[in-house]
């Protein structure tokens, strides 16, 4: 309600009030002249009033017969007749209606008074109290809420001061700086308003103004409430090649349509791998870090990273690239192997042991998925002694911790050292001299093997060196055995049980 609206409603108040009391005492100034008025206490501009009057005199009278509006601000005689009463007897007197307009608005009565033809007066009375206004009141839903893109139908019902509906009249709308009409019948306000699709999220007013012909006027503001729309997900990943080890990190954002950010903090993160299988889910803040430790093992592919929230979706993708590598730690006789990359490892390893003057390669052919691992134990591939252990460059892993090199053994080495060279290693043989045997011919089988691309063509030489090779290694594994038992024998004692060892029967 208007502030005008508000000041005339208080006067209103206050003048019935007034009436009231006045009616109470005294009902009518003169109660030999009766002025009754239609039962309502307010009129609109453009209606019409008009009273029932009666006289009683108690003499003949022969005068005039006179009506006076008297408002706030206004004072009209809008009618005078002569008139000729007999005594004792009432006489009704017709009158006209009176329109009410502009000038009026207020506090108002008639007073109907009598002259005598020199023109003083003779008798007089007022009516009860009304009200003229010009307020039109429109009674609709005061909150409205709409999407945007949308057509939002706004009802209402439109009535004067009074509290009759409006007959008729022009209806305007004003929202977000435009203008709309319409037309107001019988009292019901029925309009259509249209939500442009990129109205920003937020609360409006839509201002309401109507208005007829003779004057009368109301206005309301009624407020919409437009919602954020959620239309997209942005995945804004850091880095969409990774290695395993490394961190998914990426911003989760949600938006709306307008693309203004919306602050919610339940979107639906999953990542699924090559396959399409679920391995990771969270809820995230919209414009939230989303982050996922890559494992060790992680198979190598094309990963997917899908957010949701309610209808909206986003799906994006990134790569763990495929790491072949293997890790080497030696520990004593024991050289550790392990696949540390993301696919199998089907490859040749060659460790170099150094000592004597004499250098022995160790050739290994590896089968290794991601995780696994092998022992390899020195002292069953060399003979016994100190050696410089040497392991694949690409093998060691390294850190560089107070700025210092350490290899990834339990032997640490100096900053100038090669981080894949293990130094002065002892290797203890603690096998028996047939098992050394056993070894040394797999040793064989293998040295052989490597060389088949020139022996093949030469066979005799192939097997006059494979002869060669097993006799040295008997001859080598055996003399320690040998020799210790001619020293156990006394000098000039018996050597028929030196072999006592070996039994061979007669047959043979």
């Amino acid at each position: 309600m208007s502030y005008h609206a508000e000041v005339v409603m208080k006067n209103i108040k206050r003048f019935l009030l007034l009436q009231s009391l006045l009616l109470f005492v005294i009902p009518y100034a003169f109660a030999e002249i009766s002025i009754t008025l239609p039962a309502k206490e307010t009129y609109n501009l453009g209606e019409k009033i008009m009273p029932t009057i009666s006289i009683k005199e108690e003499q003949n009278h022969d005068g005039f017969f006179k009506l006076h509006l008297v408002c706030d601000n206004y004072n009209l005689q809008y009618y005078t007749i002569p008139i000729k009463l007999e005594a004792n007897i009432r006489t009704q007197v017709q009158v006209p209606e009176l329109p009410l307009s502009g000038p009026m608005i207020g506090s108002c009565s008639i007073k109907a008074g009598l002259d005598k033809n020199d023109g003083t007066n003779f008798d007089a009375a007022s009516s009860a109290g009304f009200l003229v206004s010009n307020l039109i009141n429109i009674i609709t839903e005061e909150n409205l809420h709409s999407d945007p893109g949308k057509d939002i139908l706004i009802l209402g019902d439109v009535r004067k001061a009074s509290g009759e509906l409006l007959s008729e009249g022009e209806l305007s709308i004003n929202f977000r700086d435009e203008n709309e009409g319409g037309n107001i019948t019988a009292g019901k306000l029925e309009h259509m308003l249209h939500i442009d699709a990129n109205t920003e999220a937020g609360e409006y007013a839509i201002n309401i103004a109507i208005r007829d012909k003779e004057g009368n006027l109301g206005d309301k503001i009624v407020k919409i409430e437009i919602p954020q729309i959620p239309t997209s997900i942005q995945n804004e990943i850091e880095n969409d090649v990774l290695a395993p080890g490394d961190t998914l990190k990426a911003k989760i954002a949600l938006y709306d349509h307008t693309n203004k950010l919306i602050n919610v903090s339940n979107i639906n993160v999953k990542v699924f791998d090559p396959d399409e299988s679920p391995i990771a889910e969270k809820e995230v803040q919209s414009s939230g870090q989303f982050e996922l430790g890559i494992e060790k093992h992680q198979a190598p592919g094309v990963y997917f990273l899908f957010s949701s929230y309610e209808n909206v979706d986003q799906q994006s993708t990134f790569t763990v690239v495929m790491v072949k590598k293997i890790a080497m730690k030696q520990e004593n006789n024991i050289v550790h192997i392990e696949n540390t990359g993301n696919v199998n490892y089907d490859d040749e390893t060659t460790i170099i042991l150094e000592g004597n003057d004499k250098k022995y390669l160790i050739n290994k052919k590896l089968d290794l998925k991601p995780g696994e691992s092998i022992e390899i134990d020195l002292s069953k591939e060399v003979p016994g002694g100190t050696y410089d252990v040497i392991l694949p460059e690409e093998a060691v892993e390294q850190e560089e911790p107070a700025g210092e090199n350490i290899i990834a053994n339990e032997t640490s080495q100096e900053s100038f050292e090669a981080a894949n060279v293990i130094k002065d290693v002892l290797i203890e043989d603690k096998r028996n001299a047939i098992k050394k045997i056993a070894d040394g011919l797999r040793a064989v089988t293998g040295a052989v093997v490597s060389t088949a691309s020139y022996i093949v063509s030469k066979p005799k030489l192939a097997s006059i060196i494979l002869v060669t090779i097993i006799l040295g290694i008997i001859t080598y594994y055996s003399r320690d055995y040998i020799t210790q038992r001619i020293k156990g024998n006394k000098p000039g004692g018996e050597t028929s049980k030196l072999f006592k060892d070996f039994n061979f029967k007669e047959k043979q």
